[in-house]
This record gives structure tokens, C-alpha cells and sequence, in this order.
């Protein structure tokens, strides 16, 4: 059976690329779909969901803005076969994440630059997770833009697979690697808040490309070999210059982005002022994938 992914199989991996690279570069105006309502979207809303991750990775959606709850954007995330939420740190008993900026109200979330107005680096959601545990998609959903700023630039796995492999098999094999890319165990207070994660960048899991990375220079463990280096080097590059493959977006109120984990990243945005409502986003993770192939609509 062929597969694209392996480097012995490079027939197969010259036919998916070359479907992959002629699809059109993501744009809003071919991802976006609009949804009456998220809580019951309709079949052809959730065909045309998946037909746009099936090919890109991500959708963009636009509703009301009074449409978006907690409960209209699981019932959502139920509809595309998205059950299994990922409960992580500071998201509610639902496992939705309120994204906001909390800096100086003392709970710990403004440790964490998701819950500041600070830009925040390329990297896949959960990228710090155990291997049963990985994120495998997510939703984002803006109740409240920041008056200036808050940008977002995604970017599908798929391309940067596309982009190393051609510069260098090589960084396939340092990439995928079991050990590639660690994150240290997080102990406070000699309490072990979460074990460390360690696996490769690149895998394959139920025949589909999944990454974990994060392009921050704090916390994180790389591999200690020469191509672990190289490998590390060119994903910095790949990230310094924007490709036509790269979707770049400022999600207005009642906008959402839905992905299967997707390379993204954020820019730093204004603060509000005290006449001035915060910026807001509702986050879903989900240890499922957004399948289409799997579901009938």
C-alpha cells in the first residue's frame, strides 16, 4: 500500500504533493462558510465545514454574535464528530477556554501569554500533551476584537511537511524522531503540575499527518544531534517568511476558526481602555479530529 509519508515511497509522496501544492492558497473568501446557527447547523453548512478542513485544514466561520455560547459551540463541535473535549488548565467543567487578558488578577492564567495582549509565537495547540492526549483539533470563537492588533497566521502542517522534506529528507528523519522535541515537566512549589511530554514533531496518526511544535525558546528540550539542529533551523526559517500558503486573519465579532490543530500564531494587540470591552475569544480543544471521510451530512 502506498504512502506518502514514508521516505522510501517517494512515487507516493510526488503524487500527494503534487495534489496538495495545486489546491488555491487559503484566502477568507474561500474558507469562510456562514452558519445560521451554530447550536443546528444545517447539512449543507456542515458539508461545506468539511470540505474546507478536508482541503485546508481549517474553516472560517461567521454567525451572529448572539449566537455564540459555550453550549451553541459544542453542539457545533458535536455536529462535525468533535466529542472527546481536551480538558485543559483554566478551561471550565465543559472544557471551554474563556481567552482573555488577566494580567495583575492573581490566579496564574497571566503566566501564560494566550492570557495576555502579547503576541504569541508559531505553535500547535497541546503541543505539551502526552502522545494519548494530543490535540487533535480546535475551535476559536471572537466575542470581542481588540480595538487594534490581535492577528492570526495559519498555516497547515501539511505545507510545512512539504517545504522540509524538499529541502532535506533529512529533517523528516530527525523530525520524526520519538525523542525529537520534549517539554519539561511544570512542578511548582515541588508539585508536579504536569509530567513531561516527549515525542516527535511529525507523525502519523491514523494515516494522517499530525505535528506538535512550538516555536518558543523557553521550556522546551530539542533533540542533541547535528540533524535535530539543521531540522530545527529550517523551521525557523520556514516561519520567517510568510508563503502564499500562510492565512493570515483578524477574526471579527461572531468569526470562528475551526482546524484540525493547525500551525498558528497571534500578534500583540491594544489593551482596553477602561470605557472599552476586552478582547474575548471561546476555545474548544479536542482530542478528535475533524474527519469528514467518517461522516455522512
Amino acid at each position: 500500500m502506498s504512502n506518502p509519508f514514508s521516505l522510501t515511497d517517494e512515487q507516493a509522496y510526488q503524487r500527494w504533493r503534487a495534489t496538495r501544492l495545486t489546491r488555491p492558497a487559503p484566502s477568507t473568501a474561500r474558507l469562510r462558510v456562514r452558519v445560521q446557527h451554530p447550536a443546528a447547523p444545517s447539512r449543507a453548512e456542515l458539508a461545506a465545514i468539511g470540505a474546507r478542513i478536508a482541503s485546508d485544514g481549517m474553516a472560517l466561520i461567521s454567525c451572529a454574535p448572539e449566537q455564540l455560547d459555550a453550549e451553541s459551540l459544542l453542539a457545533l463541535g458535536r455536529a462535525l464528530g468533535l466529542r472527546r473535549t481536551e480538558a485543559n488548565h483554566f478551561a471550565d467543567i465543559q472544557a471551554v477556554s474563556r481567552i482573555t487578558p488577566v494580567e495583575g488578577r492573581g490566579d496564574g492564567r497571566g503566566d501564560y501569554i494566550p492570557y495576555t495582549d502579547r503576541a504569541l509565537n508559531w505553535h500547535t495547540d497541546g503541543y505539551y500533551n502526552p502522545p494519548d492526549q494530543q490535540v487533535r483539533a480546535w475551535m476559536l470563537f471572537c466575542l470581542q476584537p481588540a480595538r487594534a492588533g490581535g492577528e492570526n497566521q495559519l498555516l497547515d502542517p501539511e505545507i510545512a511537511y512539504i517545504r522540509l522534506r524538499d529541502d532535506s529528507p533529512s529533517h523528516i528523519v530527525a523530525l520524526t524522531h520519538p525523542e525529537a522535541f520534549a517539554i519539561p515537566a511544570h512542578v511548582v512549589d515541588g508539585q508536579v503540575l504536569r509530567a513531561e511530554s516527549r515525542g516527535p514533531v511529525f507523525s502519523i496518526q491514523q494515516g494522517r499527518l499530525h505535528m506538535r511544535y512550538s516555536a518558543r525558546r523557553r521550556h522546551v528540550c530539542w533533540r542533541d544531534t547535528p540533524e535535530t539542529t539543521a531540522a530545527r533551523t529550517a523551521l525557523d526559517e520556514l516561519f520567517s517568511r510568510e508563503t502564499v500558503f500562510t492565512f493570515t486573519h483578524r477574526l471579527a465579532a461572531g468569526e470562528g476558526l475551526i482546524s484540525n490543530n493547525v500551525l498558528h500564531n497571534r500578534t500583540a494587540f491594544a489593551p482596553a481602555t477602561q470605557r472599552e470591552r476586552a478582547r474575548e475569544l471561546l476555545r474548544i480543544r479536542y482530542i478528535d479530529r475533524v474527519n469528514p471521510d467518517s461522516w455522512t451530512v
